[in-house]
């Protein structure tokens, strides 16, 4: 069903949201969404100028309206400075000044939330909530108009610029939903109120924040306590910790995902292909389907239930939504597949935690064929106390994976050498690189054309440059090359 509206992002809308002042710009609507960042501003969004430790967009006001910005959302102070860039503009555009910009996009973003009433879907976890909310997204565009944050932008900004870019013919808000520490999802959950919240994992991440594994999936719950009676709690069945959020949800029906035999939509078989994709048979409702995935990993057939049974939540038919989810292909740098001549890079190097890289070596062990498999493991960032057992882990588990030849990257490297050695992987097969760039040139010293290169670390490491370096080198070069 389409729907129509004549609500607009006016400037007077946003000063009434914001509870700021229209300085000028009567009439002037921001067509095209909102914008934080002068560089990549559209033609007709309107810019909201945030100061932060490190930038302040108020510098970059004029940048913004050269750039097609039809609005400034400014605090009191640089009214002057919004004016004058206002008028310099060839398009007439509105100056809306408030006490705080950042304040102010969110009450925005959820004023423009609470007039066009999507169905929001929130989804959160440890691991696998950006691949999940992709999938959920490919689900409900089956049957809805659908919108969804774009690349993983889960916190308080990125949350607001995805809702702002709604439109009223959208029926349905997919939101992925992060946090750092306690309190944040509850916060994106009032600016986008969910009726369907979905938890993948609870895992060892964020712990140099929040502790414990239990303060994550305290954290986690959050969403889930945010539903209400019409609400549906989508949670996973294999997690206990996932598991036990039934206890702690309003929401008036739960569909759990998994592997387990009481499971509303169950995986009942997972077969993973040479080229590591898989097809995974779920079941639900007495109903059996087929969803082929086009990302890699046995690990993603729970990521697909997820994504399934929030269709279910919303009656999309089971097989239109196994369909749905095998039309997803894996995000930049997510166990992404780069072919490089006869070499084969599993970039994985978005981000890291050590149940990610469990599942990572896993697929690497399972599709390496005719060479050797081959792992660069940076270092998994923000666990706390938790991070000389997760890098002695890494490494075993590489060893223990069949990984012929490993480089460590960063601070932790020697753990994860230490590891690797004590499960039995000789020292002669490990390299150990102090940044990426010293990594990059140790794989390209190393690595054979026909081997088959797991990539992973946290975003921080930067191992994109390895992939990118092999990519480089081994591009045309066949099994006879050096």
């Amino acid at each position: 069903m389409m729907r129509t509206s004549t609500f607009r992002l006016s400037g007077e809308f946003v000063a009434e949201s914001c509870g700021g002042r229209l300085v000028i710009g009567e009439g002037v609507v921001a067509e095209a969404g909102v914008a934080i960042d002068s560089r990549t501003i559209q033609p007709r969004e309107a810019f909201v100028a945030i100061r932060g430790p490190r930038f302040d967009g108020h510098r970059f006001l004029s940048d913004a309206t050269a750039r097609g910005a039809v609005g400034l959302v400014v605090e009191e102070p640089a009214v002057e400075a919004a004016l004058a860039a206002a008028r310099a503009s060839t398009e007439r555009a509105f100056v809306v000044a408030v006490d705080d910009t950042t304040r102010a996009l969110q009450a925005l973003a959820t004023a423009w939330v609470a007039v066009l009433q999507p169905i929001v879907v929130g989804v959160t976890g440890s691991v696998g909530k950006t691949t999940t909310k992709d999938m959920t997204a490919a689900v409900l565009a089956a049957r809805f108009d659908c919108h969804a944050t774009g690349g993983n932008r889960n916190n308080n900004f990125g949350l607001s610029l995805t809702c702002l870019k709604l439109v009223p013919s959208h029926e349905v808000l997919v939101a992925e939903m992060g946090m750092n520490a306690p309190g944040e999802i509850r916060t994106l959950a009032t600016i986008a109120p969910p009726r369907i919240g979905v938890v993948t994992t609870v895992a060892p991440v964020h712990l140099e924040g929040l502790g414990t594994i239990e303060a994550v999936a305290d954290a986690k719950a959050e969403l889930v306590e945010s539903l209400g009676p019409e609400g549906c709690a989508v949670l996973n069945a294999d997690d206990p910790r996932v598991a036990a959020m039934r206890g702690r949800t309003g929401a008036g029906r739960v569909l759990t995902f998994g592997v387990a035999k009481d499971a509303d939509v169950r995986i009942a078989a997972v077969e993973v292909g040479p080229d590591g994709r898989a097809a995974v048979t779920i079941e639900a409702g007495g109903a059996r389907a087929i969803a082929r995935l086009q990302v890699v990993g046995a690990h993603q057939a729970c990521n697909a239930a997820a994504a399934v049974a929030a269709g279910l939540a919303l009656n999309v038919p089971l097989a239109d939504a196994c369909a749905a989810v095998g039309t997803v292909r894996a995000g930049r740098h997510r166990m992404e597949v780069v072919s490089a001549g006869t070499l084969r890079v599993l970039d994985d190097c978005y981000n890291a935690s050590p149940k990610s890289m469990s599942a990572a070596l896993a697929t690497l062990a399972s599709i390496a064929a005719g060479g050797r498999c081959v792992a660069v493991i940076g270092d998994m960032l923000e666990l706390g106390d938790a991070t000389t057992d997760a890098h002695l882990d890494a490494g075993r588990e590489a060893a223990a994976a069949g990984v012929e030849c490993l480089i460590a990257v960063g601070r932790q490297a020697d753990l994860v050498r230490r590891g690797a050695i004590e499960a039995g992987l000789p020292g002669t097969s490990i390299f150990v690189a102090p940044d990426a760039i010293t990594a990059s040139s140790v794989a390209l010293a190393v690595v054979l054309p026909r081997d088959t290169v797991l990539v992973k670390g946290s975003r921080g490491v930067g191992l994109e440059h390895v992939v990118e370096a092999m990519a480089a080198r081994f591009a045309g070069v066949g099994a006879e090359g050096n």
